[in-house]
């Protein structure tokens, strides 16, 4: 019976049984913090305190699952937490030939759902993800907040956000009944915050956020505050809180720059340059866009932000500059049209807008921009579309169109989340 249960649990079970507390048990072996971590899956013993466990508890090694494989399922977990893919790839193909027990097989499953996420192999997932499922009601507590907890990623990154909060959430309800190290649950609660936020349930994602970013200073994982303070600027922003917004990013910025993140160092600029375009620091945006441009040798980012200088130069009437951007941009799109849709409508939209060709805008704004844009919940930009018109309509004595795109103007602003 006791074989079919991790190490851990099985101590557990056994000191449990005897009736022997954790103190008792530790004392003279390893501090009842490590017993609790040991018991709880969180560690792998090594070998010495592992038989002194066993010595101490008056029963055979042989009566407990003495597999090896445990010990190398947490390590290639501890991979995929810490974001060393390599290694992880390492560690799963040596799993993958091993003969463990059932228990341990059902463990290696779920944790793999994990790595098959982070390396977008999403069609390898159904099939095993169906399998765990019919075997839920044999998963241990600890099994199963990491196999809801695998199921959140899973449906995160395949764009079922509904789905990942709810599974989330289960594994939240989890976490009180055995215990995790900080770093697991700090991880927990940045996921959970991340797809809060991707719903806009920003009360939720502002708590598991902060959470998890005063578990990450504590370890002193600065590139995990990092992504934290970036998830908080976007959430304050979305929260009409520009002023904290800002701070967030900045302290993010100033962060990203000390330990050399650059995978999210120019993401950082680039939305700390859209809110300095939101509250009128059009100087400041413009600024931090072309600091972008300079350095930028990734194809997304980069179209991004050439359409974001876009927006900012036309504020400044540098349409000249502008034009020669949209230009640009869509020299991009042409050569990279897998990128087209993403960005191809508003840079057509621009290259209309610079050439005062405002009856195709119209046809334009409404057969194709307004739908497409409506999905992204890109409000913001529907609302500025909306005014340019409104101005033109208004500066030619067109009023009732004007006021037609005025109202469109406000209603996608309210939408927005950046009114004042």
């Amino acid at each position: 019976m006791l074989e079919k249960f991790p190490f851990g649990q099985q101590i557990k079970y056994v000191r449990t049984i005897k009736k022997i507390n954790q103190n008792e048990l530790a004392k003279g072996i390893c501090s009842i913090s490590y017993l609790s971590k040991i018991e709880n899956g969180v560690i792998y013993p090594s070998e010495e305190i592992k038989n002194l466990l066993i010595k101490k508890l008056g029963i055979e090694d042989s009566t407990l699952n003495n597999e090896f494989g445990e010990r190398e399922i947490q390590e290639f977990y501890n991979f995929l937490l810490n974001k060393d893919i390599q290694n992880a790839e390492k560690a799963y193909n040596e799993l993958l030939h091993k003969d463990f027990s059932e228990a341990l097989k059902l463990r290696f499953e779920v944790i793999s759902i994990f790595f098959f996420v982070e390396r977008k192999q999403f069609k390898e997932l159904p099939q095993l993800i169906q399998s765990i499922f019919s075997k839920e009601a044999q998963l241990p507590s600890e099994l199963r907040y990491f196999f809801y907890k695998a199921l959140g990623y899973y449906y995160y990154h395949t764009q079922k956000a509904e789905k990942s909060l709810y599974f989330l959430e289960k594994s939240v309800s989890l976490v009180t009944m055995f215990t995790l190290n900080n770093l697991e649950i700090a991880d927990l609660y940045y996921a959970y915050s991340l797809v809060a936020a991707r719903l806009r349930k920003t009360a939720i994602c502002l708590k598991y956020c902060q959470a998890a970013l005063e578990i990450y200073q504590e370890l002193y994982l600065l590139k995990r505050c990092v992504d934290c303070h970036v998830l908080l600027g976007i959430t304050h922003r979305r929260n009409n809180n520009m002023e904290e917004a800002i701070s967030q990013y900045k302290t993010a910025l100033d962060l990203g720059s000390q330990i050399h993140y650059k995978d999210i160092f120019l993401t950082i600029q680039h939305n700390l340059g859209f809110l300095y375009g939101v509250i009128g620091e059009i100087d400041k945006a413009i600024d931090l866009f072309q600091v972008i441009l300079s350095k930028e040798d990734q194809l997304t980012p980069y179209v991004q932000t050439i359409l974001s200088l876009v927006k900012e130069l036309h504020k400044k009437d540098k349409n000249k500059e502008a034009f020669q951007l949209v230009q640009k941009g869509i020299e991009l799109l042409i050569k990279h049209p897998d990128l087209k849709d993403q960005f191809y409508l508003e840079f057509n939209l621009y290259n209309l807008l610079l050439l005062d060709k405002y009856e195709e805008l119209q046809k334009l704004m409404f057969s194709k921009v307004v739908p497409a844009l409506e999905k992204e919940k890109k409000y913001f930009s529907l609302s500025n579309y909306c005014l340019f018109l409104g101005d033109y309509y208004y500066a030619n004595g067109k009023y009732k169109n004007a006021a037609k795109y005025f109202a469109f103007s406000r209603e996608f602003l309210n939408k927005s989340n950046l009114t004042k």
